[in-house]
Order: structure tokens, then sequence, then C-alpha cells
């Protein structure tokens, strides 16, 4: 069931092309005088309106985006520029708290205007969950002047590895073909950029959920490494030792300019504070950065099975662009090493995690009326959290056999585990002096929309590893395969903390091969 409301918007008075331009042509756009806050608003609503009801990228809209982009104006005219994202249109997702704005994280039962099927044979409404304060990647965005222009449609918690198949608003399509996957838990963050409702947008990455939605939407997404941007006022809570929030925009370059707000320690997430500081992502962007460097290679039965012929035959092509920029390229870096049966014998994050533990960090952070527990939720709704929920890993990861606390002596065991791993695998890549590593993101092409979950998320390259590790990873647009399937590669770090490091490297290819186009959306 569909609950979209539009604000009211005047008749366009300036050309925009929002599924074209990118930070860059705003910020000179703006600079320049050739139209106001209020006309780019105008313009993501006037397509917002003629589009979203066919893709379904957002759970609600800012139905004070045109007042908002009115004292943007009044702010440009009085000579004050807040930052770098100054009247710029960002769509964040439904699991980020805005404060004063309901956070459904894509449940029905997070919604008093919907209701939910519980296994008991009753019906309720949900209950809303009205946030007192932002998010921390939410109150930057708005520090640096930031328009937000809704909230992004998600599976049920973020909680499916293909598709956005929410309980409370349904299914979000691929801009480029309703037939496809439109990705991950992110993926209506990906549709709003990949359609033109926005900018740039923010997802959350658990196990791919920005790097498969960017990738499947001709997109670049980054995962950052575990603690480089804040998570807390963000769905299910700060008890998770892997999950990260990031941006998905059209380009490197825009993706390093949000990371040069978002990135960056606060007292508020207490995981960010083991930085000092934080890089200048935009300056190390490098369109000569492979020149001379040592890239590892995709090895078959390392961190995936072999590829499928398609793609294969593409990312052959793709390393020998590497080649002509200056790489030299490793194809042997982890089999001839322990790091395979030494990855198997870990215990993984679906085998002990504090999931639940998060889901009451987060409703105790809600403030104001809000049930501050689980129990207290259910108190007052008459059914648990989750109840009728639409997600197909939500049993997995909410399991009472794998369930512990933040502080339990097993949470605590995987992570130092993970942390273990961490450091082999940047012992291994440090010895064989290897820069970066350049993978396909998955070992088949995107699959449909109706396709397997479970198997979608197994065909990435890298995914769950990556995350446990606390790694970084960019996606980057590598064009399309025969059939119009989107298909892209990933750069991974050779470090945790190498973040501006894989974007240099991702701005090159970018720059090198130029291979992203818009969808060809005529409705």
């Amino acid at each position: 069931m569909r609950h979209l409301r539009l604000p009211a918007f005047p008749l366009l008075s300036a050309e925009i092309d929002m599924i074209g331009w990118t930070l860059a042509d705003f910020q000179a756009g703006y600079q320049a005088g050739r139209f106001s806050a209020s006309d780019v608003a105008a313009a993501c609503l006037a397509r917002i309106a003629r589009l979203e009801p066919y893709l379904n990228a957002f759970i609600s809209l800012n139905m004070a985006l045109m007042e908002d982009a009115t004292q943007v104006d009044a702010e440009w005219r009085a000579g004050v520029r807040k930052g770098p994202l100054h009247g710029v249109p960002i769509v964040i997702k439904d699991n980020m708290n805005l404060a004063g704005v309901r956070t459904t994280a894509g449940y029905a039962g997070f919604a008093s205007d919907d209701r939910v099927v519980a296994p008991s044979g009753g019906v309720f409404n949900g209950i809303d969950l009205v946030p007192e304060r932002d998010a921390s990647v939410v109150a930057r965005l708005k520090q640096a002047g930031a328009l937000i222009v809704g909230k992004s449609n998600l599976p049920d918690f973020g909680l499916d590895g293909l598709r956005a198949d929410s309980s409370y608003n349904g299914d979000t399509l691929n801009p480029y073909d309703a037939r496809l996957a439109p990705g991950a838990s992110s993926t209506g963050s990906a549709a709003a950029v990949a359609a033109g409702f926005a900018v740039a947008s923010l997802g959350t990455d658990t196990a791919g959920s920005i790097l498969f939605p960017a990738s499947a939407q001709g997109l670049v997404g980054l995962k950052p490494s575990f603690g480089m941007v804040p998570i807390d006022g963000i769905f299910p809570g700060l008890s998770s030792h892997h999950d990260v929030a990031g941006p998905i925009a059209k380009t490197v370059s825009d993706v390093a300019l949000l990371m040069d707000v978002l990135a960056g320690p606060t007292s508020a997430d207490p995981r960010t504070t083991r930085r000092a500081g934080k890089p200048d992502f935009v300056s190390a962007l490098d369109a000569d950065a492979f020149r001379g460097a040592r890239i590892g290679l995709f090895e078959p039965g390392q961190w995936a099975p072999h590829l499928h012929p398609a793609v294969a035959e593409h990312y052959r092509i793709m390393t020998e662009v590497l080649t002509r920029l200056g790489a030299e390229l490793v194809p042997v870096v982890f089999a001839d090493t322990d790091w395979r049966a030494r990855w198997e014998s870990r215990t993984s994050f679906v085998d002990t995690n504090s999931y639940l533990a998060g889901v009451d960090a987060f409703l105790a952070a809600l403030g104001g009326s809000n049930p501050s527990s689980r129990l207290a939720f259910k108190e007052r709704a008459g059914f648990e959290i989750g109840a009728g929920t639409t997600a197909p890993l939500h049993g997995l990861l909410s399991s009472a056999a794998i369930n512990v606390g933040a502080d339990d002596a097993g949470m605590i065991g995987v992570v130092e585990q993970a942390a273990t791993l961490r450091a082999h695998y940047e012992a291994i890549l440090r010895h064989k002096r290897i820069d970066a590593l350049f993978f396909p993101r998955s070992v088949n092409p995107l699959p449909d929309i109706g396709g397997d979950t479970l198997a979608y998320l197994g065909d990435q390259v890298v995914g769950t590893e990556i995350n446990e590790m606390g790694l970084p990873v960019v996606t980057v647009p590598a064009g399309f395969l025969e059939d119009g399937r989107p298909i892209a590669v990933d750069i991974v770090g050779a470090a945790i903390d190498t973040d501006a490091a894989v974007l240099a490297f991702a701005y090159a290819f970018e720059q090198a091969t130029l291979l992203r186009r818009p969808p060809a959306l005529s409705i």
C-alpha cells in the first residue's frame, strides 16, 4: 500500500537538469545566480510527481521542502554560505532519524497509518516512531546546507539483499529496467538519484546494501571504513560491529565531496572517536592514481567462485584499462596463503550478533513519548516488532538463538576475531605491496527482480567479509552487458581507513572510462 503525499510546488522557472547535473554543476549554478533553491526544489518535486508513481523510491517527502528552499534563497541573498551542499537536494534512507519526522525503517508496524497482522491472528495499527534528534549524518547534511528532499523506501528493517519490498510501501523499481533487481536495502536511495529526484543520497550497508543498489542502478557507492561515518540515530542502533552509512551519487567526485561532509568523529557515536580527524577526500582524487600502483585481481575460490562467462569477459576488459593507466596487476594475492582457511573458521555475524540489542538501543535513543524498548513497544502496540514483516532476512538476524548483548563475551569474541582477520588481511597486502584490490561487483549478471535474495547476496565477490573486517570499498559503474544489465567494478582498500585512496583509484577508473549513462526514463 502506497502512502506518499506530495507537497505543493510552483511551475518551473529555470532549466535544471536533475538527471544529468552533478554537485559541481549545482554549486556553479548557485554561484552564478542562474537559478534559486526554490527553482531546484520545484524541479525535484516536478520530476517526483511525474515518475514516483511508477518507481516508488520514497516512503515520505519533506512537506516543507519549498519553505526550506525559500530559507536557503534568503541565506544566499544575505551572503551566508553554510557549506558545500548549500541548496543541494539530498535524499536520506528511512532508517535514519530526521527530528520531528517519523522513521519507519520500511516496516508497517512503525506507521500509524498502516496495520500489522500478527501471528496470533490479531490486526493492529502501527505506532509512529518520531525522533527528537537528527542522526549525526543528517545533522551534518543540514550543517552543510543540504535540502532534505525526503526519506527513501527500503525493505523492512533493511533486511533484504535484492530489493525494497517494504511492508509499508511495496517495491521500488529499477529506473533502468523494471524487470531487473534494483539492489539491496538502499534501493530507494539509489533510485532517487538515478531518476533525478535528488543529486545524491545516503544509504546504509551491512552486507552490500550500498554497493548492490548503486551498481544495479549505474551509480557510485562507497561503503566507508567502519567508524569513518557516524551511525547513531540509524536503525537498528549502535550495537552492530560492522554496519556503516555512506553516500550514493552519480560520480566519484560527488561521493568524495559528501564524504568530506559526513566523515569524522563525534561523541554521539563512540566508534568514530578512534580517529583524531578525517582525510580530505576531494583533494585526494587523482586521475593518475593507478600509475605505479600494484593492484590485486580476482582469484576464483578465494572470495567467490568462478565468474559467469559474460562477467569474466567484461572483467578482463576492465583490467586492461588498469594496465593502460600504468598499474601493475597482481593475479595471486591470497591463493598462496592461509587466508581462506582462516576466514572459513571464523564465527560470522549470522552465527552470533547483537541485532536485537541494537533495536533496543535505537528505541531508547528516540526520546519523547516513543517506546524505549522492544518490550515497551509490544506493550503499547499489541504485537512484537517484526510481526507481519516482508523482510526475508528478519527471521535470521532476530533469532534468539544467535542474539546476545552488545557487551556479551560471545559478541566481543566475534569483534576481536574480525579484527584479527583484518590484521592478517592487511599484513598479506602489505607484504605483497598491494595498494588495492580490483574486483567485479558480482560473479553473475544482475538478476531479475523476482530472483533469490540469498543467492544474490552470495553472488557478491566482496560483501560480508569486507563489512566484518570494516574495510572500505567503492563500486563504480562499468557499463552494461549485451542485454542492457548494468555492471560495475569494486575497488577494495588495502587496510581500514584507506577510503581516500580507494576513491582516488575509483576516480582514475571513472575518468578513463566514463561508462556511466543515465536511464532512459521516457514516462
